[in-house]
């Protein structure tokens, strides 16, 4: 649309004649739309509902209630939510606004959101607006608009990429949020708020189930026949007193090729997709980027609670990634592998096979979305593999062996040969993948990975199963694992190598064990979790951190938050027998809910401060940095 045809409709709809009602501006919050509410209403159709609940990362920092602009009515404040650790690469923003229909709901509905996000490296900022409580129309746009300009002011503080500023959004939220794309760079929706020097500019969008056009046989917005609805309130006039207003006040009015990539994320409520189809034709038309997911038969406010939570998560991040890309891994070749034929290959193996014996080259193989279900084999003879998955929820390499079933070949399965998954190779890669053995909770040993090569990096993967999850296989091989979730029943993270786990969230599923350490005597370092999570299903309490299957077992815990789970003593013993007296088990500065060192075995370690000071990636990893 012509920026003067806007102009004219800005200028009808505030010299519109009509009285404009100010019924709405109460002067009091509007609290009706609230976690618990919501539970409560949808919890009889799903009854599998959970509410997403809130988690303090250590290593984020949050900081609640900055003022960011004063209005004639008030101060309004933001919260942000940011990686502490330095980074000499500046981080990408997200700008997450809060729904409510514009005239209910807070900025702390969506902390445990940010929280996650800022723990993959993302700088959050969740701001509070005025609501149609307080103002109307377009006081909201000029206050996240001045949030926004507020962000690109204190970049540098907070170490953000003016380049890489997100808005996004659920409901109302959404709605703003496409809005702030929909009209980059028009002046006439400024406002007068603060910074006005500053620009504006948004360099993606995240619209969570937001409506793009109030007018629109799609659309919900303007029902006043039962209650006054909630874009009533917000423009002050009804669908038919001022349809000009109600039409500017849409983002798919200002669409065009000033609007950054966009994406989609949907409930299964029809409605609030209004116009959807309309906004992605036009940035087709402009070649930008768009995507769109759907939770089919979720309600409307999916955002709160799993099972959508968790792949809200991975699409925004998998997005992210794809619009403000780092600099790209060159790889000497590419194979894709596809279920539906559209790749290279059809099956993972096929693809591993392809590459050539004694391969001295970056080969990666991207893996799109599809249950793979195959025992997949990384021989000796082919290092340099990366394993790219399309989304690590969706993208899963699963088998169903384990001890006792027999193979094809006659033989019996042991824990040795039960894995779905084994890599042989040196210089291996895996990200965004799903690793499986869904042999089920009483098959015994059932490994879902066995990593036995050197130099082994594993990044936002999932290893899922029961007992004996993840086999690290030898004596010579260094792994690193970050952003990794693991969960499993007995022993499932077990074997002989020098392994660190960054930022990982291990999740019990029994009153077991999680580690199974058989650290050589020679070796200073075996497992090392550090910053990690460490939870279980609500029911146990008697979980323990580790047991040695060998003599000198080595396994340390630095930094990480201990559930309820753990039993206070925190170790075991290994069937009666005196492993656990050269045992080389150790934690540090450990926080939550069984972290009391007081508690713990007499043969444990607590380290001192110059004692953890020895945990290093170098130091660990001598002359190997996994993350080069």
């Amino acid at each position: 649309m012509k920026k003067s045809v806007i102009i004219v409709q800005l200028l009808l709809a505030f010299v519109y004649t009509g009285a404009q009602s100010t019924a709405g501006i109460t002067g009091t919050r509007d609290t009706s739309y609230n976690i618990t509410n919501e539970y409560n209403k949808h919890l009889k159709n799903y009854p599998n509902l959970q509410i997403v609940k809130e988690f303090s990362y250590p290593y984020i920092t949050e900081e609640k209630n900055i003022s960011y602009c004063k209005t004639n009515e008030r101060e309004l404040k933001l919260d942000v939510f940011s990686p502490s650790e330095k980074s000499t690469t500046k981080r990408t923003a997200i700008l997450f606004i809060h729904g409510g229909g514009w005239r209910s709901g807070n900025k702390a509905m969506h902390y445990p959101l940010l929280q996650q996000l800022a723990a993959l490296g993302y700088v959050c900022i969740t701001p509070e607006y005025r609501l149609s409580t307080e103002a109307l129309y377009p006081a909201a746009v000029h206050d996240i608009k001045s949030a926004i300009r507020w962000v690109r002011k204190n970049a540098a503080i907070y170490n953000i990429d003016v380049n890489k500023i997100a808005v996004s959004g659920h409901s109302a939220g959404g709605e703003l949020a496409a809005f702030m794309g929909a009209t980059n760079g028009m002046k006439q929706f400024e406002g007068g708020g603060c910074y006005t020097n500053v620009s504006s500019k948004v360099n993606a969008v995240i619209d969570l189930d937001g409506t793009l056009a109030f007018i629109h046989p799609e659309s919900g917005e303007g029902d006043d026949s039962k209650r006054i609805s909630a874009a009533t309130h917000w423009f002050g006039y009804s669908r038919t007193e001022n349809p000009d207003l109600w039409k500017q006040a849409a983002p798919l009015t200002h669409v065009g090729k000033h609007t950054p990539p966009t994406q989609f994320i949907n409930s299964g409520v029809a409605r609030m997709h209004a116009g959807r189809e309309d906004f992605v034709a036009v940035l087709k038309q402009h070649k930008i980027y768009s995507e769109t997911k759907t939770f089919e038969g979720s309600p409307h406010s999916f955002l709160l609670f799993n099972p959508w939570f968790d792949t809200t998560v991975v699409y925004m991040d998998k997005f992210l990634r794809r619009v403000f890309p780092a600099a790209p891994k060159k790889f000497a070749r590419e194979i894709t592998v596809a279920q539906d034929g559209s790749g290279d290959y059809k099956t993972v193996q096929a693809a591993i096979n392809a590459v050539p014996v004694n391969n001295k080259k970056a080969i990666a193989i991207i893996i799109k979305k599809g249950i793979y279900k195959e025992k997949i084999l990384i021989d000796s003879l082919r290092p340099f593999i990366t394993l790219i998955g399309e989304d690590k929820l969706n993208t899963v390499l699963s088998y169903n062996d384990h001890t006792g079933k027999l193979a094809p070949n006659g033989d019996t399965i042991n824990t040795r040969t039960s894995w779905s998954f084994k890599i042989m190779a040196d210089n291996f890669t895996a990200r965004d993948i799903t690793f499986q053995n869904d042999a089920g909770f009483s098959a015994g040993q059932a490994v879902a990975v066995e990593s036995d090569g050197d130099k082994a990096v594993f990044i936002n993967c999932r290893f899922t199963g029961n007992q004996d999850v993840l086999f690290t296989n030898s004596e010579r091989s260094r792994q690193y694992y970050e952003h990794c979730y693991i969960e499993g029943t007995t022993d499932f993270i077990f074997g002989s190598s020098t392994v660190w786990f960054e930022k990982c969230h291990i999740y019990s599923k029994k009153n077991s064990h999680i580690t199974a350490a058989s650290t050589p005597k020679e070796k200073e370092f075996g497992y090392v979790f550090n910053w990690c999570r460490l939870e279980g299903n609500t029911s146990l309490n008697n979980v323990s951190l580790g047991r040695p299957w060998r003599p000198y077992a080595a396994v340390a815990y630095l930094h990480c938050y201990i559930g309820r789970h753990i039993k206070a003593e925190g170790w075991s013993v290994w069937n009666k027998n005196d492993n656990h007296l050269t045992s080389r088990y150790a934690e540090y500065n450990n926080f939550g809910p069984s972290s009391d060192p007081e508690a713990r075995v007499k043969w444990a370690k607590h380290l001192t401060a110059d004692e953890a000071g020895k945990y290093t990636l170098p130091n660990v990893f001598k002359d190997w940095n996994p993350l080069k």
